[in-house]
């Protein structure tokens, strides 16, 4: 059943409403796996959002030992979409081409491209821009900008008090991902194991010639 909720933002009120996996308006729109999308309406503000989990994985390493990641091991982040870069112009034949929610802020479609937020953190530090074509994109004005941050604050407001949701997505999300992460550690394992091998083998080399000539460092000089 969906539900609409109806949030405070500095620019108004906006309307949110949860819509069901079924609901006839998502037939054409993608979305990644365990999303929720939400349809938004309010002041110059109308679209969808989805919402998804994300882990928060770390780079670790440096330019000798190379780069590790360091991944976690259960989602702590969202990932948010709305916008659409690429054409939506339908298929030769007439197919509609399935697209990504889209979000139009004052009259322009916004986008915010690979964003991911902190569960109950700050959401007003991400870059958005408007479509400007197929591909192509501009930043967005000051006050487009604005107004997204916080349409997209009401939105995770919405989602993150529904806990019995962000934990069914949780569960789905990386039941779903975490075969292929353990395909890819084993594989980071893999190689971390043949550099430790090529580090032991160095360090025999060195040991090595260091013992070989430790008499002759050690006998004075004549």
């Amino acid at each position: 059943m969906s539900m609409t909720t109806t949030a405070a933002t500095i620019f108004g009120a906006v309307r949110i409403q949860s819509l069901e996996p079924t609901s006839p308006e998502l037939a054409m729109v993608r979305h990644p796996v365990a999303a929720h999308i939400y349809a938004v309406e309010g002041n110059q503000v109308a679209g969808m959002v989805a919402v998804s989990p994300a882990y928060d994985d770390e780079e670790q390493g440096d330019m000798f030992l190379g780069k590790e990641t360091v991944r976690a091991l259960i989602p702590t982040r969202f990932s948010v979409f709305f916008g659409q870069s690429a054409s939506t112009r339908p298929l030769p034949g007439g197919m509609p081409v399935r697209h990504s929610p889209i979000l139009t802020v004052g009259g322009a479609e916004v986008l915010s491209p690979c964003l991911t937020l902190a569960r109950g953190g700050d959401t007003t530090d991400f870059r958005v821009t408007v479509r400007t074509g197929d591909w192509t994109s501009r930043p967005a004005p000051a006050l487009v900008t604005a107004s997204t941050h916080e349409v997209i604050r009401a939105v995770l407001a919405v989602h993150e008090a529904d806990t019995a949701r962000v934990s069914a997505a949780d569960r789905a999300y990386a039941q779903y991902r975490t075969p292929a992460r353990r395909t890819s550690a084993q594989s980071d394992l893999r190689a971390a194991r043949r550099l430790r091998d090529q580090l032991q083998a160095r360090i025999s080399r060195l040991e090595t010639y260091l013992n070989a000539t430790e008499f002759e460092h050690s006998r004075p000089r004549p």
